[in-house]
């Protein structure tokens, strides 16, 4: 079951948070990426950082005072790498976590729980990025991220997570 959540949560963040709360970021930080910034969006730092590929694909949170978005290396290669029609869904997705103010967690200092977004909050970052993507005329990677949310993520809603089901009805309505 604890596996299936983390699948289901697959993009957010408890496994790379603990693994900032546990680490300095210096030893963290393997790649900071240069991608420049999503056009029309902004820069927010990026860093592909070792991952399991048990937790969370992205993590959209304020680290050191600035946002950031942490990326598990293993995750993000199981899509077909930086670049990918997949990576760039999911940047964009934990992009938009950023431009709607959707905040996980300040990892200045540990969580007094384990951080989750809303249900609310997760499909307003879907939505967000389906719209951003069309907007600069990226069907592939939406086509990736409905592939993704079907093979990934369960398709009914647990624990208060939207499953692959609310997800794609929510992407089909953006």
């Amino acid at each position: 079951m604890e596996r299936s959540f983390c699948r289901l949560s697959v993009l957010k963040g408890c496994a790379i948070a603990v693994s900032l709360l546990l680490n300095s970021h210096d030893t963290i930080a393997q790649q900071l990426l240069n991608l420049g910034p999503l056009p029309g969006v902004g820069q927010v730092p990026e860093i592909l950082e070792p991952g399991t590929g048990q937790g969370f694909v992205g993590l959209a949170t304020i680290y050191m005072g600035q946002p950031v978005i942490f990326y598990d290396n293993v995750w993000i290669q199981s899509f077909g790498g930086v670049g990918s029609p997949g990576f760039r869904f999911a940047r964009a997705h934990e992009y938009a976590h950023h431009f709607r103010g959707h905040i996980l967690a300040r990892l200045s200092s540990p969580p007094q729980m384990w951080p989750t977004l809303s249900y609310q909050e997760e499909l307003d970052a879907d939505c967000t990025a389906v719209r951003y993507l069309r907007r600069v005329g990226d069907s592939a990677a939406i086509q990736a991220g409905y592939q993704l949310y079907q093979t990934i993520v369960p398709p009914q809603d647990m624990n208060g997570r939207p499953g692959s089901i609310a997800r794609i009805n929510t992407m089909n309505g953006c």
